[in-house]
């Protein structure tokens, strides 16, 4: 088990491109966790220990996103993680507040795993809306994920998941892909495929009509603030 106190947070930003144009729309901020001697530590294993304590998730959740938004690029959208577990209590009030005073975010909200992912998911959705926030419907399409109507039809974002890379000489997984893309055009979301990593993966996003790519194609253009700060929790 992890020694959570002795850990330092950072975080990295990672640029959604225009797969035509290859500017930059904004960037997804991504939290980063490092051991007292720089080492750095998976983000996967630090949240899977913390969802076993709600109030320790909600504290680092919301430490995480104030220091994305500090050191967020400027003049830019940024994009964040928020997990519905998270704020699905005393937290929910004031990261909404914190958010807020982002003039210009996006808030992805992971893809359902079961029924009472997919509830809660559906009401911080709302309180987001409310909030006047943007919202992106990220992980479509992973093996490990729902398909969540509700969100689908009324997010600002649709993001694929990296997995229909996979499918490329599957015609029926291309031509669900597409489906799904057109519904977005359709309904004026913003399409984003993720795991983009080499030219041929981003000709063919070219050729689906897909808005914005992310990937390690194009990893010179990661920005990762100098500074990082003690874990509370």
């Amino acid at each position: 088990m992890l020694n959570l106190s002795g850990l330092s947070l950072s975080c990295e930003y990672q640029p959604f491109v225009c797969p035509h144009t290859q500017r930059i729309h904004g960037y997804e901020a991504l939290a980063r966790f490092y051991l007292e001697q720089g080492q750095a530590i998976a983000p996967n294993l630090v949240f899977e220990q913390l969802h076993e304590a709600s109030e320790q998730l909600a504290a680092v959740e919301f430490q995480a996103k104030a220091f994305q938004l500090k050191h967020a690029p400027q003049n830019q959208r940024l994009f964040v993680n928020v997990d519905p577990h998270a704020v699905d209590g005393a937290y929910t009030q004031k990261l909404l507040d914190l958010l807020s005073q982002h003039p210009q975010l996006t808030v992805e909200i992971i893809e359902n795993t079961c029924v009472s992912d997919a509830e809660l998911a559906n009401r911080l959705f709302h309180q987001f809306k409310a909030a006047n926030i943007q919202v992106a419907l990220d992980d479509i399409g992973a093996p490990h994920s729902m398909l969540s109507i509700d969100l689908m039809m009324n997010v600002d974002y649709l993001k694929f998941d990296r997995y229909w890379l996979k499918l490329i000489d599957a015609p029926h997984g291309i031509a669900l892909l597409g489906a799904l893309i057109e519904f977005g055009k359709r309904t004026g979301k913003q399409c984003i495929l993720e795991g983009i990593e080499t030219e041929a993966q981003l000709q063919l996003a070219r050729e689906l009509n897909i808005d914005l790519v992310q990937g390690f194609l194009f990893k010179p253009w990661f920005i990762r603030p100098e500074q990082s700060e003690r874990l509370i929790c």
